[in-house]
């Protein structure tokens, strides 16, 4: 029998799929402001999550790819100290703001990836790791590794479970509808293969994401998804389907799942 090289099929999908781009600084830096406006839609989900982690007050939690604090923040008022591990300098700006507006001073700032962290050895080990839809890293095996060896007690990571992109949205940029898994599917299985036995926890929720005009979302569509200056015309049609105007932006909602991946650690 032949096994599954679930870390080369993951390479290939973020390559397929242009994903690499986002796991890029500069991407972030661009959009941060963006993505920052966004976190006003996304408090459901929020909550969900934060529900679903099982945290004590004297904790110490590190936030990886922690953006510009959507958990980060009612973190922190939930446990001893968050350290955030933000590559983006814009996001880690923002976030700075985001926790100053709301007073608060148990967050520890890094500007750093996790494939750079050894350079900041004066992280020792935290409670609890978190990674919240941040792990597009090509060598998945040593991201996940790493953070493992980071936890004292247990890992949580929040991935999609539901397409990258809609069936039509597909068939516009591949011309077919293209097979790729959902991401947990590969991080349950590359985990497995590093002897790591997680549980997994999938919901509902609604993600929804504003664009300031139709040219702004076709804009961003076409930047994110690499989608050629031929196919523009079908992407614009499209997206005047979907996107829905309310008080001057432009909403595109999608109902998706979310998984958790989480696992306990014996100390």
């Amino acid at each position: 029998m032949c096994a599954i090289n679930w870390g080369e099929m993951w390479r290939i999908m973020l390559l397929d799929t242009y994903r690499t781009e986002i796991c890029k600084p500069s991407y972030w830096d661009k959009h941060a402001n963006e993505f920052n406006e966004n976190m006003a839609y996304m408090s459901d989900l929020t909550k969900s999550q934060l529900d679903k982690l099982l945290l004590l007050p004297e904790y110490t939690v590190l936030d990886v790819g922690a953006g510009t604090g959507r958990l980060t923040i009612p973190l922190a008022k939930r446990v001893k100290q968050v350290i955030v591990l933000e590559p983006s300098k814009n996001m880690l700006e923002l976030l700075k703001a985001n926790a100053e507006k709301g007073n608060i001073k148990n967050i520890h700032y890094i500007n750093s990836s996790l494939e750079d962290l050894q350079a900041y050895n004066y992280v020792s080990l935290c409670d609890v790791v978190i990674a919240s839809f941040s792990l597009f890293m090509v060598d998945i095996e040593k991201a996940l590794l790493t953070i493992d060896s980071l936890a004292k007690k247990g890992v949580y990571i929040f991935l999609s479970a539901s397409k990258w992109m809609t069936e039509e949205l597909q068939k516009i940029i591949y011309g077919d509808t293209v097979f790729i898994w959902p991401d947990y599917i590969y991080i349950y299985n590359i985990l497995h293969n590093l002897g790591i036995l997680a549980n997994v926890d999938i919901w509902d929720y609604t993600s929804t994401k504003s664009y300031g005009s139709i040219d702004d979302a076709v804009s961003k569509f076409m930047e994110l998804y690499h989608i050629s200056a031929e196919k523009e015309g079908k992407l614009r049609e499209y997206l005047r389907r979907i996107l829905v105007k309310d008080n001057g932006k432009f909403l595109l909602s999608r109902k998706m799942k979310v998984a958790m991946i989480w696992w306990t650690k014996n100390e």
